[in-house]
């Protein structure tokens, strides 16, 4: 019998039990397998109240909620089922014992970290251990600090990719922080989605946190998040006939303010809070408005969005910030792109011209840019990790 080559994938599925984070970590189990992998999901509890209950809307120590989360959706996707160990605050393991993880890490090829800086000791059993940098700008100006948690865990990483599209352009500000990095995108399994039929009078939908941790400042300049950029984009709803329905996660967030300029909110921890919900909320939907980090935009990181792919993925269009991804993803069909308030009214007149042509194309560029198996195999060989 051939025996098939292992991976581990390290995530954060069960410390950010939502949907939207959890498919993010699926498509990367999904793709490898698609490629012929097995894989082993391995979590780990970094720091002090790090897992998120959406039950209590707080933080804590404790895994409950999101070991029961990762359990059944493992459970209920069989095309994402796979061995798991969740290590808690404590060093205990759930899901596997530490010996199976142990023996799954001698075995493994590669171990592929997805977004969140994480490294404890048994990881070298691996030698080829590789980083997915999902939030550039961020990721690297805190490696610029040596004692940082995310300097001290990359450091033992040495393949790192990123969603920094445009390192090699001029007019980017993101830091290489001394290191060499192998430019990548976000994935997505299509065959988790179904390019359901478009159903009428949905809204534009997004989901979004509003400010989530500090900003950074490097080179004399201040990065923000998707605050600052929704902020120029307020008055959309008053620009177009469509209507608006977001979930907007936050304290912060300026809810009554918003509602006064024509956004509907919805509860996002009830959109996400479920894989189906997540699905339906998405099949609910017009298009999906793709808001950036100020940081992705200032920057001109060429990021792109890993919750759009699940739109276009479902035949959704996609309106979507211009953070320089327009390099290199074609655009006016199934994803339109904006810089303005204006062009993002202007983008959503383009989607109504040929709404059914946009759908069509909307699943199409999922399939042919941003397929797991193709963008993950891609990263693989660029980094010679098969």
């Amino acid at each position: 019998m051939t025996i098939r080559p292992l991976a581990v994938v390290v995530g954060f599925v069960a410390r950010s039990p939502i949907a939207g984070m959890a498919m993010y970590n699926f498509h990367y189990v999904a793709g490898l397998k698609e490629l012929g992998y097995d894989v082993h999901y391995i979590e780990r509890v970094n720091a002090a109240d790090e897992c998120y209950d959406p039950v209590f809307n707080a933080f804590a120590d404790d895994v409950s909620y999101g070991m029961r989360f990762l359990r059944h959706s493992m459970d209920s996707m069989e095309f994402i089922a796979t061995p798991w160990t969740l290590i808690d605050r404590a060093g205990r393991c759930h899901g596997s014992t530490r010996d199976e993880m142990c023996t799954a890490l001698d075995r493994a090829e590669f171990v592929l970290t997805l977004a969140d800086p994480t490294w404890f000791e048994d990881l070298e059993r691996c030698p080829r251990r590789a980083f997915l940098d999902g939030d550039p700008l961020f990721t690297q100006v805190r490696m610029l600090v040596p004692d940082s948690p995310t300097a001290i865990a990359l450091a033992n990483y040495p393949t790192l990719f990123t969603y920094w599209t445009r390192q090699n352009s001029p007019d980017t500000t993101v830091p290489a922080a001394g290191r060499a990095w192998i430019s990548t995108t976000p994935v997505v399994a299509t065959a988790l989605w179904e390019a359901a039929a478009p159903r009428p009078n949905v809204p534009v939908t997004t989901i979004m946190n509003w400010s989530g941790f500090n900003d950074v400042t490097f080179g004399g300049r201040t990065y923000g998040k998707k605050d600052v950029e929704f902020e120029r984009m307020i008055d959309l709803p008053s620009l177009t006939s469509h209507t608006f329905a977001i979930g907007v996660g936050g304290d912060t967030a300026p809810r009554e303010r918003l509602r006064a300029h024509g956004w509907m909110l919805e509860n996002p921890l009830i959109a996400t809070g479920t894989i189906s919900a997540y699905r339906e909320f998405i099949a609910n939907s017009y298009a999906d408005f793709g808001i950036a980090k100020h940081a992705y935009v200032a920057s001109r990181s060429g990021w792109f969005s890993d919750r759009s792919l699940c739109y276009l993925a479902s035949g959704r269009p996609v309106l979507h910030q211009d953070t320089g991804f327009t390099d290199w993803l074609p655009t006016g069909e199934g994803v339109v792109a904006f810089s303005t308030v204006e062009e993002a009214a202007a983008g959503l007149r383009c989607l109504d011209d040929d709404y059914p042509r946009h759908v069509k194309a909307a699943r199409g560029i999922a399939e042919t840019h941003f397929e797991a198996r193709k963008v993950i195999g891609q990263m693989l060989d660029d980094a010679g990790l098969r």
